[in-house]
């Protein structure tokens, strides 16, 4: 389970979910080239729905997701 304190400023995470509109939520490298990260076949599925588990600190506006706790 997820510490809850912030690493970044040590402030109390709140936990909670990021909603996605639409499928599942994917990560998108930067490097990426442009028709891989802007269409349905670039990325890597991060989950198999549009929501995922989050803590976010209102201190320093953070949101930290820890992928292991889906």
């Amino acid at each position: 389970m997820m510490e809850k304190t912030c690493p970044y400023c040590k402030g109390e995470l709140t936990q909670g979910f990021i909603d996605g509109s639409r499928g599942s939520l994917k990560w998108h490298n930067e490097n990426m080239g442009i028709l891989e990260k802007y269409t349905i076949f670039g990325g890597e599925k991060l989950s198999i729905n549009s929501r995922i588990k989050c803590l976010r600190c209102e201190k320093c506006n953070k949101i930290i997701i820890d992928l292991e706790v889906l």
